[in-house]
């Protein structure tokens, strides 16, 4: 197995976390307008990785005691206090063995009470605790936390995620028989509401306190609390747990994700996009191969897509992927700002840049809300299939459909409502009736019933 090389040039608004969800069930909010550039966005995230390469600095504590290691558990955390302790709690009572397992907690230069609460933490595993004095970013990070590894099977998750006890055991079993297994539970995550916190609306507030009636004790921590809040409010302690009472309150959310779950087999057979799986939030993989992949492409700095576009590259690498129900998790729900939505939309042109192919430039259709997640997945299969039965016909009106997609992606600058598409691509009078021709003979052929009606909405948008 050879890397692929890379060249310059999900989906969710945001990939690498369950974030991305709550800006499509309404729990988050998002704004628009010009004054975000890619082209802006990607100098200032060079320029400021540059600036922290060069004064952050790490202080790594750990035992090196014990050389049989076998599973790394990588936890990047900036300011997610104390619902990263809860994450660490649930890792202490793995039927895993302790004893062969790591957690690697990287502090990103957090600024909460993370570093207060773990100086003195001596959980039954071994824990590798880093430091960063300056914010590295999430793809930098992680790579920190892959160098760091001693485990052969490496396991990224959240710091704000709840694991169930088989949690470390089944991940780990899932590679033993295989060297080329990318292994996902994100999609199958829960939701919780284990901390209140001061930015919560009153609308979630609300459902919040519906969902704490289902247990007595939380229910009455709930009615405990006093405002206006200063602080995160913690809803559930250890014992909570150690005992799974915790679940009593947690709910099923993440529409998006059973979207897929729902319409595709646990190898995810049929879908075009197997590697919206590389879900660092709960997903699994041999250090081997995300080393032979050249790990998380620093230059992903801010939020979204570094995740999707390594495991683009380890697709192309021939890496196989397994959505798993056995995985579940509990997100613990949080604030988002609106500035993640930006910054996922500038990583998504980085991500086009890195990757001009039709395979990454079409999820410009669903991140641009002209498609949802199925349609998009037959208009690409549609289109592959036309080209693949009709090469030489269809070449022009190849060109013609990426350009379109680029112009997409383009108008996502200045807002998500697309209108004119055609105007926006420079399409002269002749070039639209070529453009309806095209329609026209693919019609025709009734095998491509999803591609016509994209096309025909971008004609008349």
């Amino acid at each position: 197995m050879t890397a692929k090389s890379i060249t310059n040039r999900s989906n969710p608004l945001f990939s690498n976390s369950l974030e991305q969800e709550r800006f499509r069930d309404g729990t988050g909010e998002k704004s628009w307008g010009g004054e975000f550039k890619w082209s802006e966005s990607i100098r200032k995230r060079k320029n400021d990785t540059d600036q922290i390469s060069e004064k952050g600095t790490s202080k790594i504590s750990q035992d090196d005691t014990n050389h049989e290691i076998e599973v790394s558990i990588i936890i990047p955390s900036q300011n997610k206090y104390p619902l990263n302790l809860f994450t660490l709690y649930s890792l202490e009572y793995q039927t895993f063995n302790t004893k062969k397992m790591e957690v690697i907690f990287i502090n990103d230069a957090s600024t909460d009470q993370t570093e207060e609460a773990l100086k003195n933490y001596h959980p039954p595993f071994q824990f590798n605790y880093i430091r960063n004095t300056k914010k590295l970013g999430r793809a930098r990070v992680r790579n920190l936390g892959i160098q760091a590894a001693r485990g052969s099977i490496l396991i990224f998750l959240d710091a704000e995620m709840i694991t169930e006890p088989d949690f470390v055991a089944n991940h780990f079993n899932y590679h033993q028989n295989s060297q080329n297994l990318i292994v996902t539970g994100a999609m199958y995550a829960k939701a919780l509401y284990s901390c209140i916190f001061p930015e919560f609306s009153d609308r979630i507030m609300k459902k919040l306190e519906n969902l704490a009636k289902k247990n007595q004790k939380i229910y009455e921590r709930f009615q405990d609390c006093k405002f206006p809040l200063e602080t995160s409010y913690p809803l559930i302690e250890k014992d909570d747990i150690v005992q799974g009472t915790f679940k009593e309150i947690s709910y099923r959310a993440y529409p998006w994700f059973r979207g897929i779950t729902s319409n595709f087999n646990e190898e995810l057979e049929g879908f075009m996009f197997p590697w919206m799986a590389f879900l660092t939030g709960n997903m699994s993989i041999r250090k081997e191969l995300i080393t032979l992949a050249g790990m998380f492409d620093e230059e992903f700095y801010h939020y979204g897509y570094e995740d999707w576009e390594l495991g683009y590259r380890l697709h192309q690498m021939g890496a196989k992927y397994i959505v798993s129900n056995k995985l579940t998790t509990y997100h613990q729900e949080h604030p988002v700002g609106e500035s993640k939505w930006k910054e996922a939309v500038g990583n998504f042109g980085l991500f086009c840049l890195k990757h001009h192919e039709v395979d990454v430039l079409i999820l410009a259709l669903e991140l641009a809300r002209m498609t949802d997640i199925l349609t998009m997945n037959n208009v690409l299969k549609e289109y592959k299939l036309l080209l693949q039965t009709n090469p030489e016909q269809f070449q022009r009106f190849s060109e013609k459909f990426i350009a379109i997609l680029e112009t997409i992606i383009l108008m996502l600058e200045v807002d998500i409502r697309h209108f004119n598409i055609l105007g926006a691509a420079g399409y002269s009078s002749k070039a639209r009736e070529s453009l309806k021709n095209d329609m026209k003979q693919i019609e025709t052929l009734k095998s491509y019933p999803n591609l016509t009606k994209f096309l025909a909405l971008v004609i008349n948008s």
